[in-house]
């Protein structure tokens, strides 16, 4: 499918890139924690990046290709790098409270940590395909999706599995839940799915008009945001009783984090979008001229007014009050 060959086409861009800049130690300010581990500085980072996530203002986690996982405890200002344990590449983090996550990936990968993403533990997802998204509610209760319509979930923190694929070959790319029993999944050609049951059964919404979706993102005052392909965005201000499509930019989103009505939407060629408004309105962030051939791939909240992007070739970048923070 020309959306599959799309996504294959992002994985080969981030496995060039990840091995043809490789990270430089003594370059960098560096400190030793209690483990001997180095801590390096956000700016030496050279991985291609698929998610990232905080778990308050101080402590966040950074994933990508090759198993790759960094830690922060200063905000983003150094990192440093955890052993995951695996080799295929994280694609999303998700975290009920400061210790407790899990991270999914390539060829069914499922991991969870109980430290806050210092040690990591492998779970059996019984799958080969790849999960690009998850989602738990609580401790128990979580559902993962990816390529070819798949999807599992758990009811007892990952121990065990149970597959709910749908029989639909589509890829799911990204997942937000409004609450325990009701979420949504993004998907390609401009479907979104919605489950009431906890993701044991799914209604397909054709709202796209073609155009994929690659990321979504609720708050909890019923402002949910879908973005996608050439600039798409579809957004909801009544918890997806009805929905809205416009065309925000010329380039592609994949990623987009909304909370209270505010948020970002991060994309190819470096796009990076803000709303103020629940994603009725959109104003542009410009980034660095130095990284505008990047693709930007995740968004996640730091602080209040303050967001970190992240994508291929190590790019990093702060918001702070609607201006990129140097």
């Amino acid at each position: 499918m020309e959306k599959r060959n799309i996504l294959v086409f992002v994985l080969s861009i981030a496995f060039f890139v990840l091995f043809s800049n490789i990270t430089i130690i003594n370059r960098c300010p560096f400190a030793k924690d209690l483990n001997g581990t180095v801590a390096i500085s956000s700016m030496d980072l050279r991985f291609g990046f698929y998610d990232v996530i905080f778990l308050d203002g101080k402590r966040g986690l950074i994933g990508g290709k090759g198993g790759v996982i960094f830690r922060t405890e200063d905000s983003g200002k150094t990192w440093t790098k955890v052993i995951s344990g695996v080799n295929g590449s994280i694609f999303c983090f998700s975290f009920i409270n400061r210790n407790v996550g899990w991270a999914v990936g390539q060829f069914g990968l499922v991991i969870s940590t109980t430290d806050g993403g210092r040690t990591w533990e492998h779970q059996n997802s019984h799958l080969k395909n790849h999960l690009f998204c998850v989602k738990f509610t609580d401790k128990l209760h979580g559902v993962a999706a990816g390529d070819w319509g798949k999807i599992i979930l758990t009811d007892d923190g990952g121990q065990t599995w149970s597959d709910v694929s749908l029989e639909r070959d589509i890829i799911l790319y990204d997942t937000d839940f409004v609450s325990a029993k009701e979420g949504w999944l993004a998907a390609e050609t401009g479907v979104l799915f919605h489950t009431v049951d906890g993701g044991r059964t799914w209604e397909d919404l054709d709202l796209g008009r073609g155009k994929t979706f690659f990321g979504i993102s609720f708050d909890k005052l019923g402002n949910g945001v879908a973005v996608g392909m050439e600039g798409v965005v579809c957004h909801t201000s009544d918890w997806g009783e009805n929905w809205k499509l416009e065309r925000v930019a010329e380039s592609s989103f994949f990623n987009v984090f909304l909370v209270n009505g505010k948020g970002l939407a991060v994309g190819n060629m470096a796009s990076i979008y803000e709303t103020k408004d629940g994603g009725k309105s959109w104003e542009v962030i410009a980034s660095p001229l130095n990284m505008r051939q990047n693709w930007i791939q995740c968004v996640a909240k730091i602080q209040e007014e303050r967001y970190i992007v992240a994508g291929v070739r190590g790019s990093i970048l702060f918001i702070q009050d609607s201006r990129i923070d140097r």
